[in-house]
C-alpha cells in the first residue's frame, strides 16, 4: 500500500511538472507571437472586466439598457481622466518651457560644478591645475559635436516615421474605445454559456483579477514614490518640483534604475557647489523613497499577489531578458497568470478523478 501510495505521489508530481512546463510555453510563446496582435482587444477586455460591476451597479439602481450604462461610464470615466491628466500635462508643459528657457543658466552652473570636482581631483591626484577641467571639457565639446553631427540629421530624418507612429496611436487608441464599449455592454454574454465559455470566463476573470493587483499595487508604489519626490523637491524650492517628481517616481518603477539614479547624482553635485542644504535634502528625499518602497512592496505584492521583493525582482529581470523592455511588467505578470491557470488545471483534474 504504501508503495503505490509512493507511485501516485510520482505521477501526480510528473503530471504537475509537465503541465507547469506546458504553461509556461504557452505564456511564452503568447506575450511574444499573439500578445502584439490582440494587444488592444486585450485591454479592452481588462478594462471592460474592471468596469462592468459599475455598469451592473447603475443598472440596478436607474435601471438603464445595457448599452446605454455603459457608455455612461465610459464617458464618465474618459472625461474624468482627460480632466485630470489634462491638469498634470499642462504643468508638466508650463514647467518644460520654464526649464528649457533657464537651460544656458544651468549650463553655466554645471560648468562650476565641473570646475570644482576638477580641482579636487587636481589637488588629489597632483595634476597641474586645469588638466582635468580641460581634458572633460574636451570631451563634452567632442559628445556634443557627434550629437549634433549624427543624432540630430537622424531625428530631423524620421519624421515621417514619427507621423506614421501617431497615425498609427491613433487607430489603436480607436480600436481599443470602441472594442471596449462593446465589450462592456456584452461582457456577461461574450464566452457563452458552455463548459468551454464557462471555463474561458473562468480564466479571464482571474487574469482580469491579478493584472488589477499586480497594476493597483505597483501604481500605488509609484504614486507615493511621486509624491514624496514632488512633496521634497517643492520643499527644497524647486521650481519644477512636478516634472521631476514625475520622471523620478516613472523612473522608479523600474528596477535597474530607481529614485537614486536621480536623487544621488543631483545631490552630489549640488554638495560640490558647496550648496550642503539642498544636497543633504535630496538624500534625505532618496532615502524616505527607499523606506517607503521597502515598506510598501512586501505589503502590496507580498500580501496581494504573494511575492516576495526578491521574487519579483527575478521574474521583471527574466521578462526584461525575454522581451525587453516591456518585460519588467510581462515577468511578473505571467507567472501570476501561469499560477491561476495551474490552480485551475490542478481543480479541474481533482474533479475529474474524484468523479464516479
Amino acid at each position: 500500500m504504501k508503495d503505490f501510495i509512493e507511485q501516485l505521489k510520482k505521477r501526480n508530481d510528473i503530471q504537475n511538472g509537465m503541465i507547469i512546463l506546458a504553461i509556461i510555453l504557452g505564456i511564452v510563446l503568447a506575450f511574444r507571437y499573439l500578445l502584439p496582435i490582440v494587444i488592444p482587444f486585450l485591454i479592452a477586455l481588462i478594462i471592460a472586466g474592471v468596469l462592468r460591476p459599475i455598469v451592473d451597479w447603475i443598472i440596478r439602481k436607474v435601471h438603464w439598457s445595457d448599452k446605454i450604462a455603459a457608455i455612461f461610464v465610459l464617458v464618465s470615466i474618459g472625461v474624468l481622466v482627460l480632466l485630470l491628466g489634462g491638469g498634470v500635462v499642462s504643468a508638466l508643459i508650463r514647467q518644460a518651457e520654464n526649464l528649457v528657457s533657464y537651460l544656458p543658466f544651468y549650463k553655466a552652473q554645471f560648468m562650476v560644478g565641473l570646475g570644482n570636482c576638477c580641482r579636487y581631483i587636481d589637488n588629489g591626484l597632483r595634476l597641474n591645475q586645469g588638466a582635468s577641467i580641460a581634458y572633460a571639457t574636451e570631451v563634452l565639446t567632442g559628445i556634443f559635436s557627434d550629437f549634433q553631427i549624427t543624432v540630430l540629421p537622424k531625428l530631423t530624418s524620421q519624421t515621417v516615421t514619427v507621423v506614421k507612429y501617431a497615425f498609427a496611436g491613433i487607430i489603436f487608441l480607436f480600436i481599443m474605445l470602441y472594442a471596449t464599449l462593446c465589450m462592456l455592454k456584452n461582457y456577461p454574454y461574450l464566452f457563452g454559456k458552455s463548459e468551454i465559455g464557462n471555463g474561458v470566463r473562468t480564466i479571464v476573470e482571474k487574469m482580469i483579477a491579478v493584472l488589477s493587483k499586480y497594476l493597483r499595487a505597483e501604481g500605488l508604489i509609484m504614486l507615493a514614490q511621486t509624491l514624496i519626490c514632488a512633496i521634497g523637491l517643492w520643499i527644497l524650492g524647486s521650481p519644477y518640483f512636478i516634472l521631476l517628481a514625475v520622471f523620478i517616481g516613472v523612473l522608479d518603477a523600474f528596477p535597474v534604475f530607481g529614485c537614486g539614479t536621480i536623487l544621488v547624482p543631483w545631490g552630489i553635485f549640488r554638495l560640490l557647489m558647496g550648496d550642503v542644504f539642498m544636497a543633504v535634502g535630496l538624500l534625505v528625499v532618496w532615502g524616505l523613497c527607499a523606506l517607503n518602497r521597502q515598506f510598501l512592496e512586501p505589503r502590496l505584492l507580498g500580501k496581494q499577489l504573494g511575492m516576495s521583493t526578491l521574487h519579483s525582482l527575478f521574474l521583471m529581470y527574466v521578462g526584461y531578458r525575454l522581451f525587453g523592455i516591456f518585460g519588467f511588467l510581462l515577468g511578473p505578470l505571467g507567472y501570476l497568470i501561469g499560477r491561476e491557470v495551474f490552480e485551475l488545471a490542478k481543480k479541474k483534474r481533482e474533479t475529474l478523478h474524484n468523479s464516479p
